[in-house]
């Protein structure tokens, strides 16, 4: 199966998190089938799915309202579908088959494993078994008609065994020609999830490999939302008693969590982007610096990358900084 990088983009409105969500899509998306520097894998699927996609209709029975301004409050949780989100990102990243796969191809390594096992035993078993002076066999002699009887069932039990050893090692063959073809053609597949409240899922906090989360000023936020239009419009007073006072809330309960990068959302966009990209690639070198001849060693499936393809040279990297501070 494909390995998922999950990649989540959160924070306040406005900040800047659709804008960068984009532009990884876009640059991940043309690097689609370049190689991941120093490793056999590719890059394989990209995907972007936005939370704002799943808001309820207008008219659905679940929103609350806010009584002061007598206006739906879109800034809660209940106001999304976050079922149907989660079922669209576990409907990705299992992927889609149109028909079942063979039986053998669903063998893993461990399987692999016991049946080479099994296969030893029971060749060493059958090779000792047979040996010249073997105990159990007994001396050279003309059989009796008893004997030969005894001799025909085990001849035919001998025939079975045979069988099932051609059978095992054909099935050998063939998972090794199996393991071997994943070997040369492993994908890395991205998947992008941005949107205000996704660190308040759980089970999203839970599965993005790398979050960030983007923070502006109350008074530059309020500005760059005055500029744009919704579907309903905001009320007067909604950023003042609704944007505001939950996003605040909403971050507070994830912002003691130490995996997740803090962006200024004031700093150019294509700063923000090279940053992040950089932080990408850190995250694939510090993984890489297994062996492959070593595999019982390596991280957890999700962390086994190489390090990422940015091109010829490293001029649209930019030094290793916390946009926050800027």
């Amino acid at each position: 199966m494909p390995q998922w990088l999950v990649i989540g983009i959160s924070g306040v409105t406005c900040g800047g998190k659709t804008t960068l969500a984009h532009s990884l899509h876009d640059y991940f998306k043309g690097l689609s089938g370049a190689p991941l520097w120093n490793s056999p894998y590719t890059i394989g699927e990209v995907r972007l799915l936005s939370q704002d996609d799943y808001f309820l209709p207008v008219d659905d029975k679940r929103h609350q309202r806010n009584e002061v301004l007598n206006a739906i409050n879109f800034e809660l949780i209940t106001s999304l579908d976050m079922p149907k989100m989660l079922n669209d990102i576990g409907h990705i990243i299992k992927g889609r088959q149109v028909a079942p796969e063979p039986q053998e191809q669903l063998v893993t390594a461990a399987v692999f494993e016991h049946y080479a096992q099994q296969f030893q035993q029971q060749y060493h078993y059958n090779a000792n078994y047979y040996k010249p002076g073997n105990p159990a066999v007994g001396p050279y002699h003309y059989p009796s008609q008893h004997q030969q009887q005894r001799h025909h069932s085990h001849h035919h039990s001998q025939q079975l065994h045979q069988q099932q050893l051609q059978q095992q090692q054909q099935h050998l063959m063939r998972i090794n020609a199996q393991i071997a073809a994943q070997l040369r053609d492993k994908k890395i597949n991205f998947l992008l999830v941005e949107g205000f409240m996704i660190f308040n899922q759980p089970e999203l906090l839970a599965l993005c490999n790398l979050k960030y989360h983007f923070h502006l000023p109350y008074e530059k936020c309020f500005e760059r939302r005055s500029k744009r239009t919704y579907d309903p419009p905001d009320v007067t007073g909604y950023f003042e008693l609704c944007v505001w006072p939950h996003y605040e809330r909403n971050f507070r309960e994830y912002r003691d969590c130490k995996d997740i990068t803090f962006l200024n959302g004031e700093i150019a966009k294509d700063k923000i982007f090279k940053f992040v990209l950089q932080r990408i690639v850190h995250y694939f070198e510090e993984r890489c610096d297994v062996p492959a001849a070593a595999p019982s060693a390596c991280p957890p499936q999700q962390k086994r990358f190489g390090m990422l393809y940015v091109g010829p040279t490293n001029n649209n990297i930019m030094p290793t900084i916390c946009p926050m501070e800027q």
